[in-house]
């Protein structure tokens, strides 16, 4: 583990005025993001000309809010360096907000393909900011207290998630047309008093600017970096750059699967909880709630168990806790109602929803000490470059990840049940685990 003087652990603050400058602003871009994509896709699926195929605004919305993390992570860790990062985040917060703006229009406008090309942009602004985000923690918290703050991060981002898909929903019932049958009219989302999502989303945005304005001024961490006039060239230096650092590759890597993980869990508790638990649209979007704070739960938990310290030593038991959750997720009792929608308060429905915020609690734990080394084992002059190549693997783990869930569950290639794909997670955990624990059972 990585260990500080204990009188600088006990004297060190965690709040300071940077870091809560970092973590409100943080939560509010999260929060729009989420808004945002959450609005605009049942908009999308009550649009003429969409309505037919309603999981292609699903598909398409996840990959225009991903594809910029890629496209643009040469730029972003170029900016993160080459200038003040409390710079760089007020810059992306004001970008926030003319993308909103058009976000607005688009919505108006009643076209989908509009709305994706503001996505696409929210996600650009959002992939300049992480960096920055990332590489400013350090400088806002002692070392001490890194994985804490991490923990926080995390379960913060979170919250905003959830808040960010609820509050989309909830405004997109508000602002719609239903029929008698409580299905929504065609073409008519998000036309009722819109003003009351548009408010929602620039307030959250203008927000998120006057708190990224206390953000303490850091010095430029590298000012004589060369612009990357070749993108392509870049990433590879910058991903050439962190292989080379064997370490912090390996941490990298080992980071990157959780987020892959994540991401097929995302998609297959879905999948599960309707397809396996038999369970209503709704209640599986419960299921994912409860994930979801196990991973915040998971993300606090990590954070004060490390306090004062990096506590690598808990990768592999984090690990070894994901196999065992996934196992017994493939374990759930199977429902069989004939075609009939599944009861929610069924034994299957409840085992299913302990087992899964078990599942996310120890999915952050594993994660949390991983982020926390990153930030302090880069160097501090290419701590942005570093962080935009960890990114582009995390992304590019996510959109494989991704395509292994659908090749997974495909009829004509596995065919896997829900139950069958949490086995999977177990066995391709199995030898992260022991990578882990040869690497860090004593770190």
């Amino acid at each position: 583990m990585l260990k500080v003087p204990e009188d600088q652990a006990k004297t060190d603050r965690l709040w300071t005025r940077g870091f809560v400058a970092l973590l409100l602003t943080q939560f509010l871009v999260a929060f729009n993001d989420n808004l945002f994509r959450w609005l605009i896709i049942p908009i999308g699926k009550c649009t003429s000309g969409w309505n037919e195929n309603p999981t292609r605004i699903i598909t398409l919305g996840g990959i225009c809010f991903l594809v910029p993390f890629l496209i643009f992570t040469p730029y972003a860790g170029y900016c993160s360096d080459r200038f003040s990062r409390n710079r760089v985040i007020v810059g992306a917060k004001i970008a926030e907000i003319v993308v909103i703006l058009f976000g607005i229009a688009a919505i108006n406008a009643h076209s989908v393909s509009f709305m994706l090309i503001v996505l696409f942009f929210l996600g650009a602004q959002s992939a300049f900011f992480s960096p920055a985000k990332y590489s400013s923690l350090p400088m806002a918290v002692p070392e001490s207290r890194i994985a804490e703050a991490n923990g926080l991060y995390s379960a913060t981002t979170l919250a905003a998630c959830i808040g960010g898909q609820f509050l989309g929903g909830f405004l997109f019932d508000h602002t719609t047309r239903f029929d008698g049958h409580g299905q929504p009219i065609l073409d008519t989302g998000g036309s009722v008093h819109w003003h009351l999502w548009a408010a929602a989303l620039l307030t959250v945005a203008v927000l998120g600017l006057i708190t990224s304005l206390f953000i303490p001024r850091f010095k430029a961490a590298a000012p004589e970096t060369p612009f990357p006039w070749n993108p392509c060239a870049q990433i590879f230096r910058d991903l050439r750059f962190l292989i080379r650092r064997r370490a912090l590759f390996g941490i990298a890597m080992a980071s990157t699967f959780f987020w892959g993980m994540a991401t097929l869990a995302q998609s297959n508790t879905d999948f599960f909880g309707t397809k396996y638990l038999m369970v209503s649209q709704t209640h599986a979007m419960v299921l994912l709630v409860i994930i979801t704070v196990g991973l915040a739960i998971g993300a606090l938990l990590a954070g004060r168990i490390s306090r004062g310290q990096i506590m690598m030593s808990l990768v592999p038991k984090a690990a070894l806790g994901i196999i065992l959750f996934a196992v017994l997720l493939g374990l759930t009792p199977a429902v069989r109602t004939g075609g009939e929608p599944g009861f929610p308060l069924s034994f299957p429905y409840i085992y299913a929803a302990v087992a899964l915020f078990l599942l996310g609690a120890a999915a952050e734990m594993f994660d949390i000490p991983l982020q926390a080394a990153i930030q302090v084992r880069a160097p501090h002059e290419h701590r942005g470059r570093v962080l935009a190549a960890y990114n582009f693997f995390s992304f590019l783990g996510m959109a494989l990840f991704m395509v292994f869930f659908g090749i997974l569950t495909d009829k004509d290639s596995f065919g896997l049940n829900g139950a069958g794909v949490w086995f999977t997670v177990a066995a391709i955990t199995v030898p992260v685990w022991l990578a882990a624990s040869k690497a860090w059972r004593k770190a």
